[in-house]
């Protein structure tokens, strides 16, 4: 009986993270769409209909000046719909009765507000929970010299040739120039609070260097070390007795130099473990792979640091510019080749993900409308059909030739732009199940 009422609350509890995922959504489509609605209202466009929600009505209240207020059955969406905005009517006020600059105004709008919302929402999380940034775990023997002498664990990496740092990817980008300035944050004393002061460092002279290391592949047997954590798959080689391991001819004459038994030291990025292993192991239980890397030579982690409210405000715009920019980098590698099927989802990934987040937390929360909602803007002003970026090239097209595409070709456009969009969104989640 017992295991009946937990596995009751158990789906009862995934059920609401469900729910709540639906309307974390659900508010960045009304964000958007609020967008469109603020903007035609101050420019004098009549609007018949606003809703959230796709489908039949099940809320629907109807204003004194025409407008209707609607809440639909599917949580999946939501519309603006403007007078005229599909045909051609009489109306002054009118969608497409309006001048080409107002149109593109309302058009932008959307994305705008989901922007705006991105970067407000963004200011919160940073200045209550912290940023992530990217923080120094150890920086390797084999490291270059300069690099081994200066990088230090604890560091937050913060500037390099003194560009600041806001996400991930910005550092792999940075990390291209033979010779490096790193800017960092390094832990220096705690005050009376028991917080942890910081000050920045500037690091010269970084360089970059190939190397060759060895992950464990397969570990048959269970070696354990002093303090009996066990050696496992994922693991990395670091020494061979005294010898460093980082190059790829490194493996074969360290093991051909030992003798029946030698010292093993391997690192899992953060740590460093040692065992005393029999060479007779290796190639049968234990097994190790090579990879090549270009890099600085040092493990890295994720981790939360608050800056002051004055570099939240200085940070905020571009980190979430950068994260827009990775949205089109990502689309882009989409349609090169260079990016996989597996980094984007449709609307079944988006819930699921969603659903996952929303059970870690209320920063995560804020911290995913940030994400998504800088998602929502890029993807709204793409030209494809069905899409606010769309219906901006026809008016921009208008306003240069002077006179519209025809109303119904645009009508055509969209439409099966908006089956081709629906159908390829589920066609990726169903490949990747």
């Amino acid at each position: 009986m017992l295991n009946l009422l937990c596995d009751f609350a158990s789906v009862m509890k995934t059920i609401g993270y469900v729910l709540l995922a639906f309307v974390v959504l659900m508010v960045m489509v009304l964000i958007h769409e609020t967008g469109h609605y603020t903007a035609g209202k101050l420019l004098g466009f009549q609007i018949n209909e606003f809703a959230i929600g796709m489908g039949p009505k099940i809320l629907s209240k109807k204003k004194k000046n025409g407008e209707v207020f609607s809440l639909r059955l599917l949580p999946l969406g939501g519309f603006c719909a403007f007078e005229g905005e599909n045909d051609e009517v009489e109306n002054p006020k009118a969608f497409n009765r309006q001048k080409p600059w107002k149109r593109l105004i309302v058009l932008f709008s959307g994305a705008f507000f989901n922007f705006v919302s991105a970067i407000l929402i963004a200011i919160i999380v940073f200045s209550a929970y912290g940023e992530t940034v990217v923080v120094v775990n150890n920086v390797y023997e084999y490291a270059p010299e300069a690099n081994y002498q200066q990088i230090q664990s604890g560091d937050v990496i913060y500037k390099v040739n003194g560009r600041r740092v806001y996400i991930l990817d910005s550092l792999s980008r940075y990390f291209t120039d033979d010779e490096m300035t790193l800017t960092v944050l390094r832990p220096d004393c705690v005050d009376e609070n028991g917080n942890t002061v910081y000050v920045e460092k500037t690091l010269t002279n970084i360089t970059q260097g190939t190397f060759t290391t060895f992950t464990l592949t397969k570990v048959d047997g269970n070696f354990a070390d002093a303090n009996n954590r066990k050696l496992k798959v994922g693991d990395t080689v670091y020494k061979i007795n005294d010898r460093l391991i980082c190059q790829a001819d490194d493996w074969d004459e360290g093991l051909n130099a030992v003798g029946d038994t030698f010292t093993l030291t391997v690192t899992d990025g953060e740590h460093y473990y040692t065992y005393e292993m029999a060479k007779s192991y290796f190639n049968s239980d234990i097994v190790a792979e090579p990879q090549a890397y270009t890099g600085i030579a040092m493990s890295i982690h994720y981790d939360k640091f608050k800056f002051g409210f004055g570099e939240v405000l200085i940070r905020v715009v571009p980190y979430c510019c950068e994260v827009g920019m990775l949205v089109l980098r990502t689309l882009g590698g989409l349609l090169t080749g260079a990016v996989g099927i597996e980094s984007v989802g449709g609307p079944i990934t988006t819930i699921s993900m969603t659903t996952q987040i929303v059970s870690t937390g209320f920063a995560n929360v804020l911290m995913l409308i940030v994400l998504i909602s800088v998602n929502l803007a890029v993807f709204n002003l793409l030209p494809v059909p069905a899409l606010d970026g769309c219906q901006m090239v026809f008016v921009i097209i208008e306003w240069i030739a002077g006179k519209p595409i025809n109303r119904k070709v645009q009508s055509y456009i969209n439409g099966i732009g908006l089956v081709v969009l629906i159908v390829l969104m589920l066609l990726i989640d169903i490949l990747k199940l």
